[in-house]
């Protein structure tokens, strides 16, 4: 009888041959793991590569029959194939310093009787539960992602030798013309992991976006490092405008690197580390996610009266947007867009106006005027609100101004002082115009500073296009209370004026205004 056997295991590199010795029992955190696993990739629905051959290879033999060509060494092959779990052995490791998840072992022993070959694989799957549970620090839910990749990463070792014993005919004339002597053909564990790495990695990609978060795989090659270390640029906050009101959470999983780390500078993402084996490309995979909110009891704060304002205020760069529309830059409908998000986002302040319905939506010629004039500084603030008066008033422009509430007595404790309207800060554009093309984007910056900040916070920047619909980016204060958030105009952009308003701990720093053409 000759026996034969390979390993394979989870890491990129290739597995290293060893002496196979007796079958030993796994222990009982081994085996309450695999137990988990098991039950938890079951419940799995994602498409995926099936795996079903393997896994009911654990619970009874699998056999496995097809007959030779006249002529071939053997009239006939029967495999039969099982599978058990063992006792996770270090001594089976990667070189390179890599760390070992799993390892499933190839064991088998062929016998020839009348010409027919017999082939009885017993096979184990080994778990370092040991290693596993060393990475209790990361998310549970990545962590219990990452170890149903070890999971399906070892039975794919087992699924694609299994699939070439059932049907393929390269791997079947091989074997039917192989003598006794020599080994089986085990190419398709897939010890160098050609086919594994991009089936695991399409199915922990689709377990990441199936809870909601972003995938990305980066490649290290040894030209991009220093003697095997590396720092390199993946991203941008801003790649993930849906999470710029929560933060994002960034953690990896990487292959032939140690010390990786994830690093922000000013509004891009690093990652760096160093190369195990210098001589091989380094995989990282980026799990993103935003940051959820860590309040365990949700409060509903006391509401507060909106107070009647009797005075007005209006930012001096408003006055461009008149200008403009006076000069028919913009049109009716962007100048009331305009004008309507300031007012119900209190960056224009005018007194208490009942909102009426509109019989004509055409605006007099005197409020265009007024615009004018104000711009120009031949009218006052007042002069030029009353005409915002007529087109709410008259229903031309719908604004939804909170109406002051009944104060009502809540608590015998006096209410804190409230926070001042405004702290100190500027806000301003790169440019005050920009031209949209068609293949290539063009660059524009939001940049300026804060005069009480915290390093390392936010500010958020609520951009609204001249359709009046609005979308918020978020910018990190550096050392100085300064931030920079880029954004790329491209041919998609709608034509017209825009307006961007900057708000600190929920508290209007400014606001600047800069068109597309």
């Amino acid at each position: 009888m000759n026996f034969v056997g390979l390993a394979v295991t989870l890491a990129i590199l290739s597995a290293v041959p060893a002496a196979f010795g007796a079958y030993v029992e796994p222990t009982s955190q081994e085996q309450t793991l695999y137990d988990k696993l098991k039950s938890e990739f079951e419940q799995i629905s994602i498409p995926k590569k099936d795996v079903t051959d393997t896994i009911n290879s654990f619970s009874a033999p699998i056999t496995y029959y097809f007959p030779c060509d006249q002529g071939e060494t053997y009239s006939s092959v029967n495999a039969t194939v099982q599978t058990r779990l063992a006792k996770f052995d270090s001594s089976i490791a990667h070189q390179g310093g890599a760390i070992t998840g799993g390892i499933y072992v190839w064991k088998c022993s062929i016998t020839v009787s009348n010409g027919k070959m017999t082939i009885n694989c017993n096979n184990e799957l080994m778990l370092n539960s040991v290693a596993l549970a060393a990475s209790t620090e990361k998310d549970p839910e990545i962590k219990k992602i990452e170890d149903l990749v070890v999971y399906y990463h070892e039975l794919l070792h087992g699924q694609l030798m299994i699939d070439a014993i059932k049907s393929s005919s390269s791997w079947q004339d091989h074997t039917c013309n192989t003598p006794i002597q020599q080994d089986l053909d085990y190419s398709y564990t897939d010890a160098n992991h050609q086919v594994i790495t991009p089936l695991q990695t399409e199915f922990a990609k689709r377990l990441i976006e199936d809870k909601g978060g972003f995938f990305k795989v980066e490649e290290i090659t040894p030209d991009q490092t220093s003697s095997g270390a590396f720092s390199k640029l993946v991203g941008s906050l801003y790649d993930y405008p849906q999470y710029v009101k929560s933060g994002i959470n960034i953690s990896a999983r990487s292959y032939n690197i140690s010390d990786i780390q994830i690093n922000s500078q000013k509004n891009d993402i690093y990652i760096s580390g160093s190369l195990n084996d210098k001589t091989r490309n380094g995989i990282v995979w980026l799990y993103v996610f935003g940051k959820e909110g860590t309040s365990p009891t949700p409060t509903i704060p006391k509401p507060t009266p909106k107070p009647i304002p009797q005075q007005i205020s209006i930012p001096d760069w408003v006055k461009d947007l008149g200008k403009w529309w006076a000069e028919g830059t913009i049109s009716d409908s962007e100048f009331v867009g305009g004008i309507k998000y300031m007012i119900e986002h209190d960056l224009i302040t005018i007194p208490q106006t009942t909102q009426g319905q509109a019989d004509s939506q055409t605006i007099p010629y005197w409020v265009k005027s007024n615009a004018k004039w104000w711009s120009q500084g031949t009218i006052s603030d007042a002069e030029f609100v009353s005409g915002l008066q007529y087109l709410i008033q008259n229903g031309i422009m719908q604004v939804q101004i909170s109406a002051p509430e009944t104060p009502t007595i809540v608590s015998a404790v006096p209410d804190p002082e409230p926070e001042p309207i405004q702290k100190g800060g500027s806000i301003q554009i790169s440019a005050s115009t920009f031209s949209k093309q068609s293949y290539q984007t063009t660059q524009a910056k939001i940049y300026g500073k804060i005069d009480d900040f915290k390093t390392g916070t936010y500010i958020i920047l609520t951009i609204v296009k001249p359709d009046g619909t609005s979308y918020d980016l978020k910018g990190i204060l550096t050392n100085k209370g300064q931030f920079t958030v880029p954004m790329m105009i491209d041919s998609n952009w709608q034509a017209g004026k825009y307006i961007v308003s900057a708000r600190y701990n929920n508290v209007l720093i400014g606001s600047a205004l800069f068109s597309v053409q």
